[in-house]
């Protein structure tokens, strides 16, 4: 089933439903025996897909307690995966991944598995799965409260739909519905949703995606404030619901049609839908449904003029939406909040709750212009109700501004009767100007024939200077539009680049996402050793630096590579890096540091430099490579360029690099990578880096940290905790960079034995 959350019941609802279904088994059972008894199904199973499906229902159950230990299980989930040759199961597989992840809030690693389906069923052509997975990824965007940028995606999933599976296509076009109609575009999400309408009657899919489908087309409705006929779709999902007995969407449709019979004045039985509908929601132990219900009960008690009772059902929501931290309906509340304070003649303190509303409406993108749009037409009544009718009538005009459509003809009479307010006070200040005017011009009559010939005078001197004035003035407009017209096509150029400036560093920020989803949990080494640290520290938000960690039966691998350039080409260069080490050590199994190095030499330059290419690229990495066994307690260590630190007692030992790194043109050397080995001892400190703390330039005198002055740091903070030793070092960075501008992606791990 493509199921999908949306806005108005939070994600976490039907990620969690969807979740129970899958795995509602290890739920009721004993999570510890559960896993034990799905690792000996692995260990016992000649079957792959058995293998998967029992890893996979092991890392969900370790990502309730340990996310962790659950990332690391999923991983090697991902990795099996990769012998897999049933092209369905793989793409079902990878699709559940990600939603798990999803379901757990974590966006940047769903997204990173469902843009890994998609790369592959578009290599296989797979027109199904990429519909999929590109309708995944706009739910992923539109769960983050950005529905206009999961608009394009949905558009590419509908794309790819047509002509296909008509099931799927019916669903997205529900969703991408609803994203238009999260921004407000009402006409193209009754378009999506009426094509899916006939998609599902006609195929007589009366299930609960109907159910939703109805509610949506219902809210269209509301918004357009025909009740009635968002109470007929309401009622219809609500048979629907008891039909095919489903609790979640009874209840759904029960506050639903609550709210429309409130709006047609049968307060009783909205009354009674929504306190059936809290019930329910109760026993599902769902709190930000039940935030909704108490907002919309406190409508209700408004309704009925009991504002303080409508006030303290309020509070109780705010509460429930700060516990759960939910955004979306923050800014209603608080406008209602706003508006039983001005009802009990409080417009001061009414004006602070419409403030929080609006601060809360800006905050998300999702009903953005509708919440402006209401909160600004409560924020006139404010200020009319404080005498401020000049502020008040601007912030109608604005309010129609926003959204001509929420106009109706009450509001229209209140705007009108602030116009005239507002109109009168004008009036008043002309009439007495006027019978100032009138005074002076009488007393001058009395003298007129004694100051005739002075007031022709007068007169003519005063029509010349009239006629310069008009002149200078109408040269003056002149200048004054051709500098609007430049001030205003200089505001548009700079809006432009703004904009753009925005899109581009959106786009760099959702790369950092995909990388810090690629990159292992730093946390994850406190499973394999006695204590661990990473300082990592971007110097153009992604990174040119990258770790990489993993077990490998007895072996533990810690690596830190340095890539050439920072920014998004750096990124890029270090998830190649990150991903060869994937297939060098995990998939190929090669274990040996030099002969790792080795290898990766030569996938570095083959990736960089394609046989036959014309051009060549001068780019590559430097790289350190510890390998420990954890059976013999001992290391082995090579490095290209970056070498490795051993503390051991009051002693630094250093295991020193080959000079060169990988990839690169440079020169035609048969590059021949040492390796060092050494027997480890207890309280061992192992340090390794890149080249970007010791480069950094700052100081008394602006100069460059140095190597040297790192190692003397290391050697006088080693005998602290590793964590100490972190918050140290990631201080005496900033002390020493002080106001100048980091020069380099800065990575520095140790790990203790």
């Amino acid at each position: 089933m493509f199921l999908y959350p949306y806005k108005n019941y939070g994600v976490n609802f039907f990620f969690t439903l969807l979740f129970l279904l899958t795995f509602q088994g290890n739920l009721k059972a004993d999570d510890g025996g559960k896993i034990d008894s799905l690792y000996k199904i692995i260990k016992t199973s000649t079957s792959d897909t058995v293998k998967i499906n029992a890893q996979l229902k092991i890392a969900a159950i370790l990502m309730k307690n340990d996310s962790i230990k659950g990332i690391h299980e999923m991983k090697k989930v991902f990795y099996a995966l990769s012998n897999i040759t049933d092209r369905k199961y793989y793409f079902r597989t990878l699709d559940k991944i990600g939603k798990i992840f999803l379901q757990r809030e974590m966006t940047q690693k769903a997204r990173y598995y469902f843009e890994t389906g998609l790369n592959k069923a578009r290599t296989d052509g797979n027109r199904e799965w990429q519909a999929r997975y590109l309708a995944r990824i706009a739910m992923v965007i539109q769960s983050l409260d950005l529905s206009k940028q999961c608009i394009a995606y949905f558009d590419s999933a509908l794309a790819v739909a047509r002509g296909g599976e008509e099931k799927l296509l019916s669903d997205i076009l529900m969703y991408k519905g609803r994203a238009h109609y999260d921004i407000g575009e009402y006409k193209p999400a009754m378009e999506h949703y009426i094509e899916a309408q006939r998609l599902f009657e006609k195929n007589k899919w009366w299930n609960v995606d109907y159910g939703h489908l109805l509610h949506f087309i219902g809210s269209v409705f509301k918004q357009q404030n025909f009740y009635d006929k968002a109470l007929g779709y309401y009622e219809k999902e609500l048979a629907l619901a008891r039909q095919i007995d489903n609790k979640s969407l009874e209840a759904e449709a029960l506050y639903l049609s609550a709210a429309m019979y409130g709006s047609m004045g049968n307060l009783d039985k909205e009354l009674e839908y929504e306190e059936t509908a809290l019930k329910m929601y109760r026993e599902e132990s769902n709190y930000k449904m039940q935030a909704l219900i108490l907002g919309n009960l406190s409508n209700n008690y408004a309704d009925r003029k009991d504002y303080r009772k409508a006030i303290q059902y309020c509070e109780k929501a705010i509460e429930l939406y700060l516990l759960t931290g939910q955004l979306n309906n923050r800014a209603p509340t608080y406008r209602s909040l706003g508006d039983y304070h001005y009802k009990l003649g409080n417009p001061k303190l009414a004006l602070e709750y419409y403030k929080k509303a609006m601060d809360a409406a800006l905050k998300i993108e999702t009903k953005q212009l509708l919440n402006r749009a209401e909160i600004t037409q409560s924020m006139a009544f404010a200020y009319s109700g404080l005498g401020d009718f000049k502020t008040a009538f601007n912030l109608i005009l604005e309010h129609r501004k926003l959204n001509d459509s929420l106009t109706n003809i009450s509001n229209s009479e209140y705007m009108h009767s602030l116009e005239t307010q507002y109109g009168t006070e004008k009036k008043e200040k002309e009439i007495a100007l006027l019978n100032a005017g009138k005074k002076i011009h009488d007393e001058e009559m009395l003298r007129k024939e004694a100051r005739a010939k002075t007031l022709i005078i007068i007169c003519i001197l005063g029509l010349i200077l009239a006629g310069v004035s008009i002149f200078a003035f109408l040269n003056k407009r002149k200048t004054s539009q051709l500098l609007g017209k430049q001030v205003n096509e200089i505001n548009y150029q700079n809006t432009i680049i703004k904009e753009k400036n925005k899109d581009i560093t959106d786009s760099i920020q959702y790369a950092k996402r995909l990388q810090e989803a690629v990159f292992p949990e730093a946390d994850i080494l406190n499973n394999h050793f006695a204590e661990s640290f990473v300082l990592f520290r971007p110097k153009d938000i992604v990174s040119g630096d990258f770790y990489w960690f993993e077990e490998v039966e007895d072996k533990m691998f810690v690596i830190v590579g340095d890539c050439t350039g920072h920014g998004v080409p750096g990124a890029f260069m270090s998830i190649l890096g990150h991903n060869l080490l994937n297939q060098v050590i995990l998939e190929e199994g090669i274990t040996d540091p030099g002969g790792i190095l080795q290898t990766l030499d030569k996938r570095v330059s083959n990736a960089l430099n394609k046989k036959g290419s014309k051009k060549e690229y001068n780019d590559g990495m430097d790289i350190a490579v510890c390998v420990i066994d954890k059976k013999k307690n001992t290391l082995s260590f090579a490095g290209a360029n970056r070498p490795l630190i051993i503390k051991r007692g009051e002693e630094l030992i250093e295991l020193k690099p080959n000079k060169f790194g990988l990839g690169g043109i440079e020169d035609d050397r048969c590059k021949l990578f040492g390796k060092h080995e050494k027997e480890l001892m207890a309280n061992d400190i192992l340090y390794i880096f890149s080249d970007g703390y010791y480069d950094q330039f700052g100081g008394p005198n602006g100069k460059k940290f140095k190597y040297k002055n790192l190692i003397d740091r290391i050697k006088t903070i080693s005998s602290k905790p590793l964590t100490e030793q972190c918050e140290i070092l990631s201080k005496t960075f900033e002390t020493w960079q002080g106001n100048l501008e980091q020069l380099d992606d800065v990575c520095v791990v140790g790990v203790k034995i």
